[in-house]
Parts: C-alpha cells; sequence; structure tokens
C-alpha cells in the first residue's frame, strides 16, 4: 500500500472515527451541537488544551493552503479548506497528496 493509500485511509479513519463519537453524544444530548462544543471546551483542562490543539491546526491548514494555492491549484486549495467542515484530518490527507502529485509532475517533467 503506497503513501498516499495509507493517507487517504488515515485520514478518512479520523474522519469517520471522529463523527462516530459526535453522533453517539448528540444522540444522547437531543442534538445539543453547541452544546457538545461548550462541554468539550469546558469538561476539563486537558480536554480544552487538545481541543485548542485542533483549532490551532485547522487555521494553521487554512493558511498553509492559502500560501500553496499558486502551486496547488485552485480546486485543490478550495479542497483543503472546505473539507474542514468535515475534518483536519481528512483537510490534511488532501493537502498532503496534492503536494506529492505535484512533486510526481515535477520529477516527471
Amino acid at each position: 500500500m503506497g503513501k498516499s493509500a495509507v493517507t487517504w485511509f488515515l485520514g478518512i479513519l479520523g474522519w469517520v472515527v471522529s463523527w462516530a463519537f459526535f453522533a453517539d453524544w448528540l444522540a444522547s444530548n437531543d442534538g445539543d451541537f453547541f452544546g457538545g462544543w461548550v462541554e468539550a471546551f469546558t469538561s476539563s483542562v486537558f480536554a480544552t488544551g487538545l481541543l485548542s490543539d485542533l483549532v490551532v491546526v485547522t487555521v494553521m491548514m487554512v493558511v498553509v493552503a492559502l500560501w500553496d494555492r499558486r502551486r496547488l491549484g485552485p480546486k485543490w486549495t478550495l479542497a483543503v479548506i472546505a473539507s474542514l467542515t468535515l475534518s483536519v484530518s481528512v483537510s490534511l490527507a488532501i493537502y498532503l497528496v496534492a503536494i506529492w502529485r505535484l512533486g510526481r509532475g515535477e520529477e516527471e517533467a
């Protein structure tokens, strides 16, 4: 299995697992989406630290995609940013695969 396939697998796995936990919590809490965010950020200092990292990495993915937009092209840039609505792991997978595809193209040229 190549690095792109492993990256896609791990990116999608991160998305599916996180959304499974979200769905379970939402089902137990009357679909209170915003309440979930409040609970996640206030349940413990440890949880707040992990989620703060997630928020910063989300912003980082937007910044990196915008910095590399000329190299990535508009479709890949939009895919990296739009996929953040699903998962940071999917966004990172899209970014890495796009960069690797560009690297392959440069090597072949």
